[in-house]
């Protein structure tokens, strides 16, 4: 028998997508070119905060948190989330967006707070330049692919079906309406696909004869050892010296993993064809804002990096539902690199819409892709993928 919802693409959008359906007694199949949670999605910092400059996102990024601190309880599955709690350092330009945006989110209901004192949250930072900090003790980050190999293997328990090593060649279309898609030649009919594919979206959309506002971007990350000097103990994203930072237990008690903020140079690729090393310069870079914003990390050594895509939109927030152009297919892409920290609340969002019905915290239509055409995009304070 054919599922009647074939999601393309096995990382945390399409997995939470696909429990979110499978949750409501929907026939879905996930397929996965690679490993569940083994593209772009093992690449993710996955730090989670709530700090947004539209209302709808930062109850969709509180929905989220709250969704992935309980995920044992939604999916039987060992913890997943740290609370580390996320330190914000912004300087003089942005301050006073800063604080408008901290008390619309107040209005919302998040849990942040002023810091008085920085040593107190971050041992041995240098206050230089900072001229306002704020904190969200509740926030942190999250085991990226066991997250999503949790959602997958619940999806599992309620009869949906997840294939890897399974690549999708095409979405077949036929008078205007899904019909399926193609593997291995074969069509697989369904009654709706879920284009959840991250930076293969572009190519796979074209496939259904849809032309999606993406462009891909190659991204690094690198890991250092602090010792015998400990890490830092939260979740830092500095727009004062546009890079983050966050501690990075999974390879290392005394680690850290760092990267560049926005703004900086971006390099488009091919996702199939981009260099995976990481570069030295870049490590250089992180290196340097990382020891001037906290000196006492001067000894710290590179231990390893990560090399992954952004799906970048040109407002830098993810294209969400159906399409009106094409019946049966959805969207779940443009992740911009921040993304996964959403993943709950977008994976609610996009089965609402193959369902037809709604979600208390957002409008999926807020993020549907005719919002370019149409003149609403959506505003960032920050820029890029900050929010």
């Amino acid at each position: 028998m054919s599922p009647s919802v074939i999601i393309v693409g096995g990382g945390i959008f399409g997995a939470a997508t696909g429990w979110a359906l499978a949750h409501e007694g929907v026939d879905v199949l996930v397929l996965e070119a690679g490993r569940v949670g083994g593209g772009m999605t093992s690449k993710s910092g996955a730090i989670v905060r709530c700090h947004y400059s539209n209302p709808e996102v930062v109850r969709m990024a509180v929905h989220s948190r709250e969704m992935y601190r309980r995920l044992p309880l939604h999916l039987e599955c060992d913890p997943v989330y740290h609370t580390t709690g996320w330190l914000f350092l912004v300087d003089e330009s942005e301050a006073a967006q800063a604080v408008a945006n901290a008390e619309m989110q107040d209005e919302e209901g998040l849990d942040s707070v002023d810091v008085e004192d920085l040593q107190e949250v971050l041992p041995g930072a240098d206050p230089t330049g900072i001229a306002y900090a704020l904190y969200e003790p509740e926030s942190g980050f999250v085991d990226a692919v066991p997250a999503t190999e949790a959602y997958v293997e619940a999806l599992r328990r309620l009869g949906g079906e997840v294939r890897e090593g399974t690549r999708v060649e095409s979405i077949e279309v036929e008078r205007g309406k899904v019909c399926g898609v193609r593997v291995g030649g074969e069509l697989l009919p369904c009654e709706t696909v879920v284009l959840a594919a991250g930076p293969w979206s572009l190519a796979l959309g074209r496939t259904a004869g849809i032309e999606l506002p993406l462009q891909i971007t190659r991204e690094q990350g690198a890991i250092f050892d602090t010792g015998p000097e400990p890490t830092i103990p939260c979740v830092v994203s500095s727009q004062a010296d546009r890079a983050y930072m966050r501690p990075a237990p999974e390879y290392g008690e005394s680690c850290l993993r760092g990267g560049l903020g926005y703004p900086k140079d971006y390099e488009y690729v091919d996702p199939n064809a981009y260099d995976a090393d990481l570069d030295d310069a870049f490590e250089a870079e992180v290196r340097e804002r990382v020891v001037r914003r906290v000196p006492r990390l001067e000894g710290m050594r590179r231990v390893g990096g990560l090399v992954g895509l952004y799906d970048v939109t040109p407002d830098w927030h993810p294209i969400l539902g159906r399409t009106a152009d094409v019946e049966g297919l959805v969207l779940a892409t443009g992740g911009n690199g921040h993304c996964f920290k959403l993943a709950p609340a977008i994976g609610d969002l996009v089965a609402a819409s193959v369902l037809e019905g709604t979600v208390k915290f957002a409008d999926v239509e807020t993020f549907s892709v005719a919002r370019f055409a149409e003149g609403r995009e959506l505003r960032s304070t920050y820029g890029g993928n900050r929010g």
